[in-house]
């Protein structure tokens, strides 16, 4: 649901990209999921990984717990328990 607009991953990408290349936080975790589901985009784990571990470098929550279940589950980079 687009909640007042036609649901558009593709522009949903496209907005959360522009976030995410000016260091928003949460926009570099909304595009890390996006690729993390194969919406709007290809799915590639690795570039969700990239995307998650640049919004957990700045201390946003949200990248931090995601990326951590990617080392949990291996998925876009080696499981790791650590």
């Amino acid at each position: 649901n687009g909640h007042g607009v036609a649901q558009d991953y593709g522009k949903a990408v496209e907005w959360y990209r522009k976030a995410a290349e000016q260091g928003h936080a949460l926009g570099q975790t909304n595009l890390g999921r996006m690729y993390r589901n194969g919406h709007g985009v290809a799915q590639d784990y690795g570039k969700a990984v990239e995307w998650y571990r640049k919004a957990a470098d700045q201390g946003h929550a949200g990248g931090q717990f995601n990326l951590g279940l990617k080392y949990a589950n291996g998925d876009g980079v080696a499981q790791d328990y650590g």
